[in-house]
């Protein structure tokens, strides 16, 4: 067979080419530290990495979710724990001294410290976090709580113009449905609908709670009593013609009429029997008893309110043992995703990133061979040929 210059001018160039290429190719391994560059040089390979990609960014999300809400959680905690230390001072220190044999001066010493106790306590249920009220529900953009300045009351912001007067069983319905509304965010529990009329899942318009995570809390676990009994209802008429009580703590003034009308309609004794359903309310009645003449002062409603107290004390508590359970669901689940996020990336590190020792190898041998063609290509062609390839 007659091998020509032309034959091995082509020759030598598919094989310079295929060489090139092999030494381009582990080149662009070695400087990009990637296994390919584009799908077509490895479809299995890409479709996989994209899928793990996807994967790991959706669990990233999720993981800074629930970092997020842990922040949040720990925030609403360590404001019910303080209105669970105010609510234990208000029975266990400052009510108890206040009832221990003092007269009326001493008592308006009471009066005024348990007034202020009564602020920061609103405080705290006005907490903010990330400029959202976190003990509003589900409706962080406004504080959920304040008093009333003509009545003295507290008025659950929702509602019509004013709030929502808490104390007045009216309410009670309304309350609870604020009190119990959920706010759920998807931290990766497989977020899902429930049913809708004609029977089709995940085509309703509520989620599923066990699919998502709620944030959502309320003060008024914390603070309230939705029992609608006569122990808890100051909504009675008062004796026409008395005179506000008023208390003064700082700049602020307290004007409770409707305690006073409470404080004027009954006689010592039966004040137990019409004490506020809620620890702020309780706070101003208890307040406005200590300041009555000494011979119109009930000591036993007083002490009854300091049980009632008490009681609020444990309801308080209850609330923060709920919110540390849900802080303890959302720190496992964060390890959780933390470790997700570790096998992930070195999921992907194994498709994508090649062993750089190997790489690096496979170049050295690709430009090795590379190098070799040139130097057969010297001694095969023509020196004019060169110089045309070079």
């Amino acid at each position: 067979m007659r091998i020509t210059t032309t034959m091995m001018i082509r020759n030598y160039q598919t094989n310079l080419s295929a060489t090139t290429e092999n030494k381009m190719n582990y080149q662009n391994k070695v400087l990009t530290q990637r296994n390919f560059t584009s799908v077509k040089e490895d479809p299995s390979a890409a479709a996989k990495a994209s899928h793990l990609t996807r994967q790991y960014l959706k669990n990233e999300d999720y993981l800074e979710m629930s970092k997020d809400l842990q922040s949040k959680l720990d925030s609403q905690e360590d404001s019910v724990y303080q209105v669970v230390k105010y609510a234990e001072e208000l029975f266990a220190k400052i009510g108890k001294e206040s009832l221990n044999g003092t007269n009326l001066e001493q008592r308006e010493t009471y009066a005024n410290t348990i007034v202020s106790i009564r602020d920061s306590i609103l405080q705290s249920l006005n907490a903010v976090y990330s400029n959202t009220f976190i003990m509003a529900g589900a409706n962080g953009t406004e504080a959920p709580f304040s008093i009333d300045d003509a009545t003295g009351k507290l008025m659950y912001n929702r509602g019509a113009a004013g709030g929502t007067e808490v104390d007045d069983p009216a309410n009670i319905a309304q309350l609870q449905k604020w009190r119990d509304e959920a706010l759920y965010m998807d931290i990766g529990l497989g977020l899902e609908f429930n049913a809708d009329a004609a029977g089709n899942k995940g085509q309703g318009n509520e989620i599923i709670s066990s699919t998502a995570f709620n944030i959502a809390f309320s003060g008024l676990s914390a603070i309230w009593n939705d029992s609608n009994d006569a122990g808890n209802s100051t909504i009675i008429t008062g004796a026409a013609g008395k005179t506000s009580l008023k208390i003064e703590v700082g700049n602020n003034t307290i004007n409770n009429q409707a305690a006073q009308d409470y404080r004027a309609a009954i006689a010592n004794g039966e004040g137990k029997n019409h004490m506020a359903n809620n620890l702020v309310d309780l706070c101003s009645q208890l307040a406005l008893e200590l300041l009555q003449p000494d011979e119109e002062f009930d000591y036993q409603s007083c002490d009854e309110m300091l049980t009632k107290m008490k009681k609020f004390h444990e309801q308080a508590d209850n609330s923060l043992t709920g919110i540390g359970v849900k802080s303890d669901f959302l720190e496992k689940s964060v390890d959780r995703m933390e470790s997700n996020e570790l096998s992930l990336a070195t999921q992907l590190e194994r498709v994508v990133t090649p062993d750089m020792a190997i790489a690096i190898t496979n170049y050295s041998y690709a430009q090795y061979a590379y190098n070799a063609a040139l130097r057969i290509g010297v001694n095969l062609l023509s020196q004019s040929f060169l110089d045309f390839m070079r």
